[in-house]
């Protein structure tokens, strides 16, 4: 994988002479060479994309993974012992899930792919459907075993199933902290999963440039159904809502929209941008719609953000009780799918110590960019600059480097009444992100990062 081309701006070799004040803190920035031209095919207009095949609607979509979802419940009710169909259901239930986001799928697909399991005998069984359902779910050990499963198979596995055991192996590494290793399995080959995981880790080692570029070729490259091509225009939206560009995330996220109409999903990061934009009055309203449509604790989230941001007190303690009540549910039902976000929730408006105790944890589990912030931020949070320093430097030493750590850097020094290296490291946080200490960045739930 390469490294986009150009010259260093005077930018970036203003912060090289300060490096020497900060180890490990801004050096990365030049060594990615994020300021020079990046060298590659024009960027892609989204208004100009078009789908391919497949439900044109979010809700002709539901009604098809409805009437699917039926006819595998029938076959496994006549057949409760064959994996295949054990398979068959848990395939229709997790489709449905990543339509909705409802838990409940989430959580029978998880005990039918364990049937399955359980009553194959070893090598056989849905090994890849095991690990592509853990790996969802944030259980790596589990995902790592059903690809041990799967490459011990009798016969020899497709390629096309290879490569997407590649592409999970490349994730699993990624949310290890493994980023060299994640990096060489998503250095090569088109595979979706893995082209789309290959600009993930552009994006979080701050080499966003590269990462647009590797997404525009993946829109460039064919026509996808609309409920893809939507998650691919969120994904790109969600890289420029990293560097800052909300003129350029408002456009990805309006594509999205048009793509997949009525997408929960895409209609939340429109009422976000809507926020992003200052328009306070439409992103509440959008929001409100979405809350009572879907109750995803990311949508109160969000709610609960602009409601503050609108001066709406009461509402706000309404919508964040709300919230906290479906973190703690789901976090209950499948802790490692959402600890990440329960603590996040926490930050911002529960107990800080019970926060840094689920982000630590999340942390040991997944040592990568996220977590590495949001343990950090606890840490901060807690009184415990040091500690935080030491994660952040570990993490930039692993290859990351993103404007949430370059912060946490900042808030760690200043913490420690070390003001020159905190103003330093916010410098640097704001090449990557110009706009990262804008209040209206507090407005961002939805980033897919």
């Amino acid at each position: 994988m390469g490294k986009p081309a150009g010259n260093m701006s005077h930018k970036a070799v203003w912060i090289s002479a300060l490096c020497v004040l900060v180890p490990l803190v801004v050096c990365a920035s030049i060594a990615l060479n994020r300021y020079g031209p990046i060298g590659q095919a024009p960027l892609i207009d989204p208004a100009a994309l078009r789908s391919g095949y497949g439900p044109k609607t979010f809700e002709d979509a539901l009604q098809r993974a409805d009437s699917r979802l039926a006819v595998k419940r029938e076959r496994v009710r006549y057949f409760p012992s064959d994996w295949l169909y054990l398979e068959g259901l848990s395939h229709a239930l997790l489709s449905r899930a990543r339509l909705t986001g409802d838990t409940r799928d989430l959580i029978e697909a998880d005990q039918v792919l364990a049937r399955a399991i359980a009553i194959s005998p070893w090598p056989a069984g849905p090994a890849l459907s095991r690990a592509s359902e853990a790996l969802y779910l944030h259980k790596l050990d589990l995902s790592q075993s059903a690809l041990r499963r799967l490459y011990a198979s009798v016969m020899p596995p497709e390629i096309e199933d290879l490569d997407e055991a590649r592409s999970m192996e490349c994730e699993i590494a990624f949310q290890r902290g493994r980023l060299s290793e994640a990096y060489n399995l998503c250095a090569t080959g088109n595979n979706l999963g893995i082209r789309l995981r290959r600009a993930n880790i552009y994006a979080k080692q701050g080499n966003t440039a590269l990462a647009m570029v590797e997404i525009d070729e993946v829109l460039r490259a064919k026509k996808y159904s609309p409920s893809t091509l939507s998650s691919i225009e969120l994904q790109r939206a969600s890289i420029a809502l990293s560097r800052g560009d909300w003129e350029a995330s408002g456009r990805w996220v309006r594509a999205a929209n048009r793509a997949f109409p009525g997408s929960w999903l895409a209609e939340s990061y429109l009422a976000q941008q809507f926020a992003l934009e200052g328009n306070l009055k439409e992103a509440r309203r959008r929001y409100e719609v979405l809350a009572q449509r879907t109750g995803n604790p990311d949508v109160l989230d969000g709610l609960t953000r602009v409601l503050e941001a609108q001066g709406d007190k009461t509402e706000a303690d309404h919508w964040r009780r709300a919230a906290t009540i479906v973190w703690q549910k789901r976090v209950a039902a499948l802790p490692e799918a959402y600890s990440t976000h329960y603590a996040e929730h926490l930050m911002a408006y529960g107990d800080p110590v019970e926060a840094l105790v689920l982000a630590k944890q999340e942390y040991t589990r997944r040592p990568f960019s996220t977590p590495i912030v949001n343990y950090a931020r606890a840490l901060n949070r807690n009184g415990m600059q040091g500690t935080a320093l030491k994660i952040l430097r570990a993490g930039f030493k692993a290859g990351f480097y993103t404007p949430a750590m370059l912060r946490e850097i900042s808030r760690a020094y200043l913490g420690l009444g070390r003001p020159l290296e905190a103003k330093i490291a916010m410098v640097s946080a704001q090449f990557l992100n110009p706009k990262i200490t804008d209040l209206r960045q507090s407005l961002v739930v939805f980033d897919q990062d």
